[in-house]
């Protein structure tokens, strides 16, 4: 099974490693010159939660360009880039293989709703897959990257109806490289999972600059986080998607004795992009939950509210310090 990965950051790196040491070394995509000379000076190093797994330099091909991937056969490209640069990546992917080419399926490895959507007219939907994970990674350095929380394991399935049977070698491969996996016959459900959960917890946690722990033990944000899913499950009502609790009453009493327990001590990547002056993925988590609340006519002042306040810390940073 030949996979490629395009994105060099916490989840890729992770991903990285993982497949390295389940036997199925991919190809990795790194657009970043230091972050590639570092990686080939002293490889991947992945630790905390599953054990540790060290890739040696040279022991998977770097690459610069999507393009790169094009000559030796791909059987499955894993995009896990943000969200945000979503719209770049199917332009890049679909110069790479053009109409009439073999292509590779594609799994979406990212944060938020509606990544398959600049893919559309491009790309044929039943090689779009997408894979729901919950797992925290953290970089420490471009070449370490620590597994820091995992609540469920990592998930892969078409929202398109098409067979995952070809996509079971890759969770087979990840999962015996440390990090549970399994094929989703129902990832609509499980994607809006991942939503309510990356809603309610990371735009918060990123505002207040604490963990998720903190955020469940503290009445004031506590009482945001509910509302956060109430307005989601509002959503779900009015659009016909689903997921796998009928209310919030129920949803809420599994996130607070299974979910969150697991990754109390998280604190997301989104405050790490704040930390960082880098944007955030606030436009494809509670942005896509207003957008949807907006044409179905379901009112979602809460979600509004944390997508503007993190829209307006992210403009302050940029103000701040500007980049060169």
């Amino acid at each position: 099974m030949k996979i490629a990965i395009l994105g060099a950051g916490a989840v890729g790196l992770g991903l990285a490693a993982t497949l390295d040491r389940g036997g199925c070394p991919p190809r990795l995509v790194v657009r970043n010159s230091k972050t590639r000379a570092a990686l080939e000076s002293e490889g991947i190093h992945r630790h905390g939660l599953f054990g540790v797994a060290h890739v040696p330099p040279g022991q998977i091909e770097l690459v610069s360009h999507v393009g790169e991937l094009a000559g030796p056969p791909v059987e499955i490209l894993l995009v896990c880039t943000k969200a945000f640069d979503t719209p770049g990546v199917a332009e890049a992917v679909t110069a790479a293989w053009p109409a009439g080419s073999t292509r590779p399926r594609i799994v979406f490895c990212q944060n938020g709703w509606g990544n398959e959507r600049p893919f559309e007219g491009r790309w044929p939907s039943h090689r779009l897959f997408h894979a729901r994970v919950i797992t925290g990674f953290r970089l420490d350095s471009p070449t370490r990257v620590e597994i820091t929380a995992h609540a469920q394991p990592l998930a892969v399935g078409s929202l398109f109806g098409d067979a995952t049977t070809e996509l079971r070698p890759l969770v087979e491969c990840l999962s015996r490289g440390g990090l549970p996996s399994e094929i989703s016959e129902d990832i609509d459900a499980d994607l809006w999972s991942k939503m309510l959960y990356n809603c309610a917890l990371n735009p918060l946690g990123a505002l207040l600059g604490v963990s998720y722990g903190e955020l469940s033990e503290r009445p004031e944000s506590r009482d945001i986080l509910e509302a956060v899913v109430r307005e989601i499950f509002g959503v779900l009502q009015a659009t016909g998607h689903r997921t796998h609790w009928t209310n919030a009453s129920d949803y809420l009493d599994t996130f607070y004795r299974e979910l969150l327990p697991p990754t109390r001590r998280h604190r997301s990547s989104m405050l790490q992009d704040l930390r960082a002056l880098r944007p955030t993925e606030i436009d494809a988590l509670c942005g896509e939950v207003v957008k949807l609340g907006h044409q179905h006519g379901v009112e979602t002042p809460v979600n509004e509210a944390l997508r503007t306040l993190i829209t307006a810390r992210e403009k302050k940073g940029a103000t701040a310090h500007p980049r060169p």
